[in-house]
């Protein structure tokens, strides 16, 4: 089986290995079959060796966190083989903490938590990788193209929950809503803000290329100027 690694630390080690074993039962339940990963900024750091954490034991890391999968057999009947699915990037840490004792791992206070990809754990840049159903989320096939942007895009909805959480302390009805940045994070930030009727918009150096485009498709409006 095929693995994109990296030795966490070293920069530049990235390789793509021939010969990595079969994900081990213990993993999970669930056996996926990859589809596709996507690429951000912490890959690219792990890759410069600035950080990153192999699993107990191991020398190297298996990258990608941004995952898109089939289920290719769910003993646990919580899917069915061919379901797309996308892992859970981060599981809780083994104390637990009192965030991740209610499952809000993502908010973990002490830092034991474990990542796919990142920290700790074997990330899903491999032929094949297996999940705890806990940790599998599937996936409408109609996102068979797009369903690695999920993680991304939980990033951002975890965002859009905390502004909410917060305007709620107090009569609120926001009208309008600025982003910084037409990257992959602040395009899905537009759509998420359009999808709650805001008038979105995005600020971005660039004046050419296709995220002036991409903005406007989202129904928000673009700008390189002063706002």
């Amino acid at each position: 089986m095929r693995a994109v690694t990296v030795t966490p630390g070293v920069p530049d080690s990235l390789r793509l290995v021939e010969d990595w074993p079969e994900p081990a039962p213990e993993e999970g339940a669930i056996l996926v079959e990859a589809l596709a990963v996507g690429v951000c900024g912490t890959d690219h750091e792990i890759v410069a060796g600035e950080y990153g954490e192999a699993p107990p034991g191991q020398e190297r890391l298996v990258l990608g966190h941004e995952s898109l999968g089939r289920v290719l057999e769910d003993p646990t009947g919580t899917l069915q083989p061919g379901d797309l699915v996308a892992g859970v990037v981060r599981h809780p840490d083994p104390v637990p903490c009192a965030n991740c004792a209610v499952d809000e791992w993502d908010m973990c206070r002490n830092g034991l938590y474990t990542e796919h990809g990142i920290k700790g754990l074997p990330g899903f840049a491999r032929e094949r990788w297996r999940l705890q159903p806990k940790f599998a989320v599937g996936l409408d096939p109609a996102l068979a193209s797009v369903g690695m942007l999920l993680e991304p895009a939980s990033v951002v909805a975890k965002a859009w929950d905390h502004i909410e959480r917060i305007g709620r302390r107090a009569e609120w009805t926001p009208k309008s809503v600025l982003i910084t940045g037409a990257g992959p994070i602040g395009l899905l930030a537009a759509l998420l803000g359009s999808q709650r009727e805001l008038s979105v918009h995005v600020l971005d150096r660039n004046t050419t290329g296709p995220k002036p485009d991409l903005v406007r498709a989202l129904g928000a409006t673009y700008h390189t100027s002063s706002v």
